[in-house]
């Protein structure tokens, strides 16, 4: 059928609407996920300065010929020092910047840019300082005049006890004052009996895990370990008047050496297969954030007509002990190739 003629209509032409209103929804929809959950396991710890010092030691190797004879003129055994660790704290921040027009105009889903932009801003530099803390830096003590920066060693480098890794993978760990980075090794599936030999080595070195953190696709991988033929199956009683679930996941590993929660972390993904490639073991009774200055806000003084804002934070991580923590690293962390 065709339009009858002179139709006012809608679309743009000769007899089109020119008061309509737009509609914009006065709600703003944020769909990037903000969880840090590694941060939020690990509990945190003030700082002092910006070169944090702990101590950590060693029971004596097992003696299996330790016997003496009677009235024994004893020899003393020569004493080893704790080793003496250190981090560096690193400084972070977001920054923006709002003109005071922009502020003052009638706007959808908020009142104010500047407060919309300083909450958006804090749950990115938390983001961020999740990522850097899994992440495979190395600490640094920097230079004056700015010419180098402060940098923590994240997670990563710091495992040297219980880490498993890929062809050519090789790790460093602390020396001379400075974690340095692990080197990657070649990509490989992530697999039940690589998570057992790592649950089992940080067992043996003292530690004792209850969490495994991984990237949203290795723990897809593990739930798929429920179809493997080493694995209990998993039932469950359902009545008839309930509806049947097909059970296609796992939260919870009970090893050997106790029950480990799996915890997908999506920022590990957001980051990049740099960091996604490693899935750690971790017992949160020995790892803290160091924090030096929380989250906090700035305004620096005005230069024009707009208003100017910083967040920033000074923190670092905490590794009282890496023996009691591991990591499977060198995985597909991103897809079964990446």
């Amino acid at each position: 059928m065709a339009q009858i003629t002179n139709t006012h209509e809608t679309y743009p032409g000769t007899g089109s609407a020119k008061g309509n209103r737009e509609e914009l929804s006065n709600v703003i929809h944020m769909t990037t996920p903000e969880e840090t959950p590694f941060l939020s396991l690990i509990g945190r710890k003030p700082c002092n300065s910006v070169k944090p010092e702990w101590l950590n030691d060693d029971l004596d190797a097992i003696d299996l010929s330790n016997n003496s004879p009677e009235g024994d003129d004893w020899s003393f055994d020569a004493i080893t020092p704790p080793n003496r660790i250190n981090q560096y704290t690193q400084i972070s921040d977001k920054k923006l910047v709002v003109s005071r027009t922009q502020d003052s105009v009638d706007k959808a889903g908020r009142k104010s840019d500047t407060a919309y932009e300083l909450s958006k801003k804090g749950v990115a530099l938390r983001c961020d300082m999740e990522a850097i803390c899994l992440a495979n830096q190395a600490s640094s003590a920097g230079s004056a005049d700015g010419a180098t920066n402060r940098t923590l060693a994240g997670f990563r480098p710091w495992l040297t006890s219980n880490d498993s890794f890929g062809s050519g993978g090789a790790t460093t760990g602390f020396s001379g004052g400075i974690v340095a980075v692990a080197t990657n090794g070649t990509q490989r599936a992530f697999t039940k009996t690589l998570m057992d030999d790592v649950i089992l080595s940080t067992y043996n070195s003292g530690g004792n895990p209850k969490v495994l953190m991984v990237s949203p696709y290795v723990k897809q991988v593990f739930s798929r370990m429920l179809d493997g033929s080493d694995v209990v199956a998993l039932r469950n009683a359902v009545s008839e008047k309930k509806k049947r679930t097909i059970i296609g996941t796992a939260e919870v590993y009970l090893s050997d050496f106790g029950s480990l929660d799996v915890v997908p972390n999506r920022q590990m993904a957001r980051a990049g297969a740099a960091v996604a490639r490693n899935a750690y073991v971790i017992d949160p009774a020995a790892i803290r954030l160091g924090v030096l200055d929380d989250i906090q806000v700035k305004t620096p003084a005005i230069t024009g007509d707009a208003t100017k804002k910083v967040l920033i934070c000074e923190y670092t991580l905490v590794v009282n002990t890496e023996k009691a923590h591991g990591v499977i690293a060198d995985l597909y962390g991103i897809s079964a190739s990446s």
